[in-house]
């Protein structure tokens, strides 16, 4: 049977009180507290309505002093009023407890008051083990939330609640952490409190009561309204607003603060505020709360340790992964290697290996060879040659390109891999077909067979230049032949001695990448024998020139050759590999006249050489040009300025020699015919005639000073 039992059954049915009511106060209550109402069946209403609460006694009892017995006095006192009996009972730690009663004071006898406050004093150890048992099983409940679960706001949270199940006169919770980005204690979790106001409530260090107990490490206690407006003097008019907005703040009656710290480093604050509970708050309240306080650290440094360890954990399984799919990689990048390795030994050509290269993807693929200008396997290419070169001009990468098939209206995606040796481009992988993009493992597949296709045109590229270099050994051998040997010559190579043969020079210009110089060479010679092929006989390049001899018993209109190489020069400049030079020698009968076509050949690329130009000539077309063809530009400009220069120097005065000279003698030296293209009487023209026959000491009727001021003049309108 507990205290507040025997009380009862000591009240109605030993001592024979008909009604009685007991009222308490400790130093945690702000006011008496009814503990007890005890009262018998037959009791009248009446007599329970003369019960009188223990503040109207004290006003009753004025007159006599303090009705309440101190502690260190006495235990208690008997104060008979009119109604009944008083007892006031003085109790251990500042307790103090009234009874009053319908009985007369001779019931309760020195022993029955002597039980009573025994009684009463059960009545308190039993309350405070009933708290101290719940304070136990919220801390422990606390300890095992800790260790059963790493959700922080939910551990938290509880955690909060806990602590506001113990101490009674909190019924409102906060938990601020430092945030070292803003420099302020932010919410974090909250009990009792609009949700979304407080998450805008930002305290700076120092300011407000938590910004005191972060900054100085010092719990704090306050009791009263006073005392926390006080703690609270200077909170920010910001900070003031949103917190009053969460929660009314002229309800705060009391307030209780202590630090969250892991080892040495303070982290935040716990903070329970008193809006509506009628109790003060205690030390042992703010003992209680430091201990919630710990556990909260403890489960932010848990979630921490446990975010690091994930964090870890699947950085390491990421890592692994990674591991993995590299070894994955390795592993299929080997087998792929070695397939085309295998096929490469084969000595195939790049035909096997991209008909393989189909095999292994399943779908079909292209090789788009830049230097010989060809599709392999024969196929249409998503986009021209020049929008590949334009393409891949200053990216190595590949790509997907979107290209539009003649007739459809529909665009289909393309993948392009680029070729490249250094800087050179020499073709591309071309995957046609709106098909999905490439897996993985294809492109691997493609990135392998693109470094072995590379090296086959590479060392197809190489195995051409030692046969240019063959070529050439043989050209020159036969240009240095003896007319004896010309028919030994001619039956080696399948030359016949009454077929009419012709030379084409070229010489490429403006290229100082020798890789790049190498590669066009390869392409030019290409291009040439796809054009002349079944005329051609000997086409090779050697270092910067390309020489092609044509065999012409078939027959060939020469505009369609000069067409055709005029073409080639125009493409090439505009692809902007540099400027071609190319000189058409004679045609002529017999291998013995192969000698002197290349000679005209040669010397008309030295002619346009020397004028700094580009383009195609036939050594036949040169005219009298084929007298300067040797002489470089700085010698013509050196003879034009020694003939014109008396002129020159009488510019100033007499402008009009000049030009009368260069329309005389581009009228063939007609007198009639120069004047009317001057404008002149034709008396005005025979005395500037004899005004430039003086100043250049010449005779224009001598014929060798004719022909020089004849050359002149054509050399200085070219």
């Amino acid at each position: 049977m507990d205290a507040t039992a025997l009380l009862r059954r000591s009240l109605l049915a030993e001592w024979q009180c008909r009604t009685a009511a007991l009222w308490m106060k400790t130093s945690r209550d702000r006011k008496w507290r009814l503990i007890l109402h005890a009262e018998e069946e037959q009791a009248a209403c009446s007599e329970a309505a003369a019960l009188v609460p223990p503040d109207e006694l004290a006003t009753r009892f004025a007159s006599y002093g303090d009705p309440l017995p101190t502690a260190s006095a006495e235990r208690y006192r008997v104060l008979p009023y009119e109604a009944g009996t008083c007892l006031s009972f003085a109790l251990p730690q500042d307790a103090q407890a009234m009874l009053v009663t319908l009985a007369p004071p001779a019931c309760f006898s020195p022993e029955r008051l002597d039980y009573l406050w025994l009684l009463l004093r059960l009545l308190i150890a039993e309350a405070r083990i009933v708290a101290k048992n719940e304070e136990v099983a919220k801390l422990t409940e606390g300890i095992r939330s800790i260790t059963s679960t790493l959700e922080l706001e939910h551990v938290i949270r509880n955690l909060i609640q806990n602590a506001l199940s113990v101490i009674p006169a909190a019924d409102a919770g906060l938990l601020h952490l430092y945030d070292p980005a803003t420099e302020r204690l932010v919410p974090k979790a909250a009990v009792g409190f609009h949700e979304s106001v407080i998450q805008r409530f930002r305290l700076r260090v120092g300011e407000s009561i938590a910004g005191k107990v972060f900054q100085d490490g010092q719990a704090r206690l306050y009791r009263t309204q006073a005392e926390v407006s006080a703690g609270m003097h200077d909170i920010s008019p910001e900070n003031y607003r949103y917190l009053d907005e969460a929660k009314e703040l002229a309800q705060l009656h009391g307030l209780l603060c202590v630090p969250l710290s892991i080892g040495a480093q303070r982290i935040g604050v716990l903070v329970l505020h008193q809006f509506h509970q009628d109790q003060y708050f205690l030390e042992d309240d703010l003992r209680m709360l430091q201990g919630f306080a710990d556990q909260t650290a403890i489960a932010l440094e848990n979630a921490r340790l446990f975010a690091e360890t994930k964090a870890a954990l699947h950085e390491t399984a990421r890592l692994t992964e990674q591991l993995q799919a590299k070894h994955n990689d390795l592993v299929k990048r080997t087998e792929i290697h070695e397939t085309f390795k295998r096929h490469a030994l084969k000595n195939g050509g790049v035909e096997r290996i991209v008909r393989e290269m189909g095999k292994m993807l399943g779908r079909p693929v292209l090789l788009a060879d830049w230097l010989e200008q060809r599709v392999i396997p024969a196929g249409q290419l998503p986009a021209s040659w020049d929008e590949l070169a334009l393409l891949f001009a200053e990216r190595h990468s590949p790509v997907y390109i979107r290209a539009r098939s003649r007739g459809e209206a529909a665009d289909d995606r393309a993948f392009l891999c680029p070729l490249f040796n250094g800087t050179v481009f020499l073709g591309a992988l071309v995957i046609p077909g709106g098909a999905p993009p490439l897996s993985d493992l294809e492109r691997i597949t493609v990135e392998q067979g693109s470094a072995v296709l590379t090296l086959d045109l590479v060392k197809k590229q190489s195995l051409s230049s030692v046969l240019y270099k063959r070529a050439h050994d043989f050209f020159q051998e036969l240009l240095d032949s003896s007319e004896a040997a010309l028919p030994e010559w001619a039956q080696s190579f399948g030359l016949s001695g009454t077929a009419e043969y012709q030379v084409i020079y070229a010489c490429l210009l403006g290229l100082s990448d020798l890789h790049k110089l190498e590669a066009n060479i390869h392409r030019l010679v290409a291009d040439w024998k796809r054009a002349f092929a079944g005329r051609e006989v000997l086409t090779y390049g050697f270092h910067h020139h390309v020489t092609m001899l044509l065999d012409l018993s078939r027959g060939l209109p020469d505009a369609s050759w000069m067409a055709r190489l005029q073409a080639f020069c125009e493409e090439w400049e505009r692809r902007g590999d540099g400027r071609i030079a190319v000189g058409i020698g004679g045609r002529y009968k017999g291998i013995a006249s192969i000698a002197k076509s290349w000679e005209e050949a040669k010397k008309a690329v030295r002619y346009l050489l020397n004028r700094g130009q580009g383009g195609v000539v036939r050594f036949s077309e040169l005219g009298v040009n084929r007298l300067i063809a040797n002489q470089s530009a700085e010698e013509i400009r050196a003879f034009v300025e020694e003939v014109f220069q008396p002129l020159w120097a009488q510019k100033a005065k007499r402008p009009e020699l000049e030009k009368t000279l260069l329309v005389y003698m581009a009228c063939n030296q007609s007198a009639r015919e120069a004047a009317d293209r001057l404008h002149i009487h034709i008396n005005t023209l025979y005395q500037r005639l004899r005004k430039i026959e003086e100043l250049l000491g010449v005779d224009l009727r001598q014929p060798g000073d004719v022909l020089k001021l004849q050359l002149a003049c054509y050399l200085r309108q070219q």
